[in-house]
């Protein structure tokens, strides 16, 4: 039987996945030991304390998950069963969510673990090119860009119809 996964690159993707992880968690250890808080108004900010406490734990705990999905992909396919696990060898090549999601919240400029982490990811084989171009995005950016400020505005039209204390 031909095997079309490669479970040797799943490995290769999996320590790196895995070290990606980990720099990612000493990263957030890192903005922890600074004081930041998950307190206060700033959740409205992107890159503010809140944002960016919660893009580096999404970041770390991203990467832990999708090891585990990367794992459990080479156990099915080293026991001969890739057919369980063929949409999910798709899904895999597509890097995980949680990156751009994360270091969108994130302040700038990114502590170094995370960028090591980052390009650790990049250098995978197994990702398509389109995770690497979002890892490029994430690099490339001069400051955090979720939550859009717009989102928190009131309209004018609520705003001029709406007394204080929020009752018409």
């Amino acid at each position: 039987m031909k095997r079309e996964i490669d479970i040797e690159q799943l490995v290769t993707a999996m320590k790196n996945v895995d070290e990606a992880g980990r720099l990612f968690e000493e990263a957030l250890a890192v903005y922890e030991a600074r004081g930041l808080q998950r307190n206060g108004d700033d959740f409205k900010v992107a890159g503010g304390s809140v944002q960016t406490l919660q893009g580096a734990e999404e970041m770390a705990r991203g990467a832990r998950k999708f090891l585990a999905d990367l794992a459990l992909v080479v156990g099915y396919a080293s026991a001969g069963f890739e057919e369980r696990v063929a949409g999910r060898y798709e899904m895999a090549r597509q890097g995980f969510t949680a990156l751009s999601g994360g270091a969108a919240r994130m302040a700038r400029p990114l502590l170094d673990p995370t960028v090591d982490g980052l390009r650790l990811l990049r250098s995978v084989d197994l990702f398509d090119p389109s995770f690497g171009e979002a890892i490029e995005e994430v690099l490339r950016a001069e400051k955090a860009t979720y939550p859009d400020p717009s989102m928190f505005r009131v309209t004018s039209q609520r705003a001029a119809t709406t007394p204080v204390g929020g009752r018409p």
